[in-house]
């Protein structure tokens, strides 16, 4: 992706580039000290942009200087100008916004940016993240476009979950996916028992967490104690014995089997998913920047990873 922007910035008379989201300084660092751009590496996180500066401090033990500038801030349409002056050199320094795998909303919030701000005259933007979007409010994540808006259209959360899904992942993680959906089972098996002895709603599934895949599922049971002990259920609330005759029944109804091929044809539908997450913001920055059109001028979009390895490929590339 490095090459790509510097390429952009390279055909935008560009020299100045905003990360945004920019985490550990991984792009920036190879935007900066690679392709001898200036970098504004923005990030929300202390954290981030602490670990970010040490990972610096190592490169720079190489004796060779670069132009990067990591800030702990929040920027938006309304503060952008104020932050960039900070960093500008001339009055009319002109920026290419950036962003690799920007979680949710902050893809959107990138978007928004480049578009209202004179100082961005191009865009490169990975997102990542869809179940984080917003689409409630008046800076919601999505739908961002004039084209979906007129029609109040909604993702949910389960489509947008459904969105993240990695199908492409299959056949080269076999065993992984395989473990997934024996997880999928015990965890629905878990809800039904609860349901069932009147510790859960049917309607809300109990919020688990996080359990040691290594550790907490080596059977249903030994699941089931860990999952009581993370929603501090007594223990005994489930015995052993019910866990195993639970799963020794619905084993034998082939109910494992039955959601292995619901879940298959719900993951099967992430990409449509995708897919109109990422025209919906392709719609926006070309009705945003309809005016600006030319040859060289516009909006694309195209698959820039391998899918296996990052299944967030799709890359837009804006320039104004």
């Amino acid at each position: 992706m490095n090459a790509l922007i510097e390429q952009i910035a390279r055909k935008q008379h560009v020299a100045s580039v905003v990360d945004l989201g920019a985490g550990q300084g991984y792009l920036s660092r190879a935007l900066a000290y690679q392709h001898r751009l200036k970098v504004l590496a923005v990030d929300s996180s202390e954290v981030q942009t602490c670990g970010a500066k040490k990972f610096n401090a190592k490169a720079m033990k190489g004796g060779k200087a670069f132009d990067l500038h990591h800030v702990t801030d929040t920027i938006g349409p309304e503060n952008a100008s104020n932050i960039l002056s900070r960093w500008s050199t001339h009055s009319d320094e002109h920026w290419l916004l950036c962003g690799l795998h920007a979680c949710g909303d902050l893809s959107s919030l990138m978007l928004q940016l480049f578009a209202e701000s004179e100082e961005m005259v191009a865009l490169v933007s990975v997102g990542c993240c869809y179940h984080f979007l917003t689409e409630e409010g008046e800076h919601n994540g999505f739908p961002m476009s004039r084209a979906l808006k007129s029609t109040d259209y909604r993702l949910g959360s389960t489509a947008r979950m459904l969105a993240c899904q990695a199908p492409s992942r299959w056949l080269d993680k076999k065993d992984d996916s395989l473990k997934a959906y024996e997880h999928h089972f015990f965890r629905a098996l878990l809800q039904l028992i609860m349901v069932e002895k009147e510790l859960a709603k049917a309607s809300a599934a109990p919020v688990i967490g996080r359990l040691n895949k290594k550790k907490d599922f080596t059977s249903f049971p030994v699941y089931v104690k860990a999952a009581l002990a993370r929603l501090n259920i007594p223990e005994d609330s489930i015995t052993q014995e019910e866990a195993s005759r639970y799963y020794q029944e619905y084993k034998e109804k082939q109910v494992d089997k039955q959601m292995a091929i619901f879940w298959t044809i719900r993951a099967l539908l992430a990409p449509v998913l995708e897919s109109i997450v990422l025209m919906d913001r392709w719609l926006y920055l070309k009705e945003s920047l309809n005016p600006l059109q030319s040859a060289t001028k516009g909006v694309w979009m195209w698959p820039l990873f391998d899918p296996i390895i990052s299944p967030r490929n799709m890359v837009i590339v804006a320039t104004k």
